[in-house]
C-alpha cells in the first residue's frame, strides 16, 4: 500500500503516478514532442489505434478478414494489456514517432479502454492527474434508445480546477456516423455515466434494464454490478482489459450473502472517490475484501472471436 492519502493535493498526487498498466515502460520517450493541447493529441491516438467495432469497408475501408488475410492477430491486439505492450506493437508495425498518424489498415485494433489508457498514461508522463473510467455513453445513440458501454478519461483541468471527461476514440468519422453535437474532448455532464451512475440509473428505474451496458446477455443490474467493481479497480491502481472481472462484479454473476451490503458500500466510495478519506478508504477496501481484491491466480483470459459479432 502506498503513503495514507490525507489531501486534495496527495490524491492528486495518486493519479498522477503510473500503474503497472499504463506505465509505458522503455517508450516513454515516445511521448515527447506529442501535442500539447487534449484535442490535438486524441487525434494523435486515433492515428494509431482502430476500433475493433468500426472497422468495415464502408467506414475506413477494409475489414477484419483484410487484417487476418494481411497476417494480422487482432484478437491477440485486442488482448494486449498494458500501455508498454500496446506501443511495442506500434512500433514494431512502424518506428516512425507517434505523432506520424498509420494508414488506418495498418493501426493498432483495440477498443475504448485503450484509447483511454494510453491517453492516462501520456499525461500521467506530463505529471497531469489522470484516470481511466468505465460505464456508459448515451452518444452513441442520441435517440436515447440504449446506454452505451465505454471507457474514457478524466484528468485534473488545473485552470478549471475541475476533473475533465475525455473521449479520446471520437473521431471525424465517428462523430459524423453518429451526428456527435458535442465536443468528445470536453464531454458535458451526463454525456457518460460511471459504474455507479449506472448503477443508480437501473435501481431506480429510470432506464429498462436490457437498454444499458453491452448486449440482452450483459446489461441491467449484472451488468452495473460489474461496472463498479472494473471502475474501483481501476481508481484504485489497476486499468483492467474490459472483459475482466471477478467477486462482486463476476460474470455470469455469481452472488453471495452480503453482497448486497457490499454494493451499497462501493456506491458510497464511488459517489466519493474525490475525497481523500475515501479513495483511501477505497485502496484499502479493494486490498482486504475477498469479494472485491483480485484473487490469487486471476487471469480474464483472451479476447474470444465471438465478441466482435459478425
Amino acid at each position: 500500500m502506498t503513503a495514507r492519502i490525507g489531501t486534495y493535493d496527495e490524491l492528486l498526487d495518486f493519479y498522477r503516478r503510473q500503474t503497472e498498466v499504463s506505465d509505458p515502460g522503455p517508450h516513454g520517450s515516445a511521448y515527447d514532442g506529442l501535442p500539447e493541447e487534449i484535442p490535438a493529441l486524441c487525434e494523435t491516438l486515433q492515428g494509431l489505434m482502430v476500433h475493433m467495432w468500426w472497422i468495415g469497408e464502408e467506414t475506413y475501408g477494409f475489414t477484419r478478414d483484410d487484417l487476418a488475410d494481411a497476417g494480422r492477430d487482432i484478437l491477440a491486439e485486442i488482448g494486449l494489456r498494458t500501455t508498454s505492450d500496446m506501443l511495442g506493437w506500434i512500433f514494431t508495425s512502424d518506428e516512425r514517432p507517434l505523432a506520424e498518424p498509420r494508414d488506418a489498415a495498418d493501426r493498432l485494433v483495440g477498443n475504448c479502454r485503450d484509447y483511454t489508457l494510453l491517453l492516462v498514461s501520456i499525461l500521467r508522463h506530463r505529471g497531469i492527474p489522470a484516470r481511466a473510467r468505465t460505464g456508459t455513453a448515451s452518444y452513441f445513440f442520441p435517440d436515447g434508445s440504449k446506454l452505451e458501454d465505454h471507457w474514457i478519461c478524466e484528468f485534473w483541468n488545473e485552470a478549471d480546477g475541475r476533473w475533465q471527461q475525455t473521449d479520446p476514440q471520437i473521431d471525424g468519422l465517428m462523430r459524423k456516423a453518429m451526428k456527435m453535437t458535442v465536443d468528445p474532448s470536453d464531454l458535458p455532464a451526463g454525456q457518460f455515466l460511471t459504474g455507479w451512475e449506472c448503477w443508480d440509473e437501473v435501481v431506480n428505474g429510470r432506464i429498462d434494464p436490457e437498454r444499458i451496458g453491452y448486449d440482452e446477455d450483459f446489461c441491467g443490474r449484472v451488468y452495473a454490478r460489474h461496472k463498479m467493481l472494473v471502475d474501483l479497480i481501476s481508481l484504485t491502481g489497476e486499468e483492467l482489459l474490459p472483459w475482466a472481472g471477478w467477486g462482486l462484479g463476476s460474470f455470469p454473476e455469481r452472488r453471495q450473502p452480503g453482497d448486497e451490503e457490499l454494493t451499497s458500500r462501493v456506491v458510497e466510495l464511488l459517489q466519493g472517490i474525490d475525497r481523500p478519506n475515501i479513495l483511501q478508504e477505497a485502496l484499502e477496501l479493494v486490498a482486504s475484501h475477498p469479494r472485491l481484491k483480485r484473487p490469487e491466480g486471476y487471469d480474464p483470459g483472451p479476447f474470444r472471436e465471438e465478441w466482435l459479432g459478425d
